[in-house]
């Protein structure tokens, strides 16, 4: 194979994956009154005490100004809160309301088809070695384009839900 023919079916496959991701978290927000991005967010704020607009926008990979318009979204709908604090009035923090907790407890449940798959998949023993190689190589991937910090969120953040669990 060419390397144009093995790029096409890479960048095909990888987006017919995410396609089937998007979907089901869109259907997951949209069954409790949310939108794919205001759920995610609701998810970022819950697993920080503190946290910027800034590093919202790092964590979800969004630009500043497209978390502000969620946010101000989120904020009328009664979800999050903002503060400043008094070392540095600059900068709002955002936390989660009362009524934003709710919502998120109510996002807990979601049906990942990808996930169930690869439960389903992994059910022979002689692919799960292949599937920790795959998140490996995920990982990777996010430390490139992303980079450390990004990685170190997302995997501190996992080890909090799993013990939270």
């Amino acid at each position: 194979m060419s390397q144009l023919s093995d790029m096409h079916m890479m960048v095909n496959y990888m987006r017919g994956v995410y396609k089937v991701l998007e979907e089901d978290w869109q259907k997951a927000a949209k069954a409790i009154g949310l939108t794919q991005a205001e759920q995610h967010i609701l998810w970022i704020v819950s697993l920080e005490e503190d946290i910027t607009i800034s590093k919202i926008a790092y964590y979800g990979l969004w630009d500043v100004s497209t978390v502000m318009q969620v946010i101000k979204r989120l904020k009328d709908k009664g979800y999050v809160r903002l503060e400043k604090k008094n070392d540095d009035r600059r900068i709002s923090y955002v936390y989660l309301t009362d009524e934003g907790m709710v919502k998120h407890k109510e996002s807990t449940s979601f049906n990942c088809q990808i996930y169930g798959f690869l439960q389903k998949w992994m059910e022979d023993e002689s692919k799960k070695e292949f599937y920790r190689d795959l998140i490996q190589l995920h990982k990777d991937l996010n430390k490139h384009f992303h980079g450390e910090e990004f990685v170190e969120w997302v995997e501190d953040t996992g080890k909090r839900l799993h013990k939270a669990r």
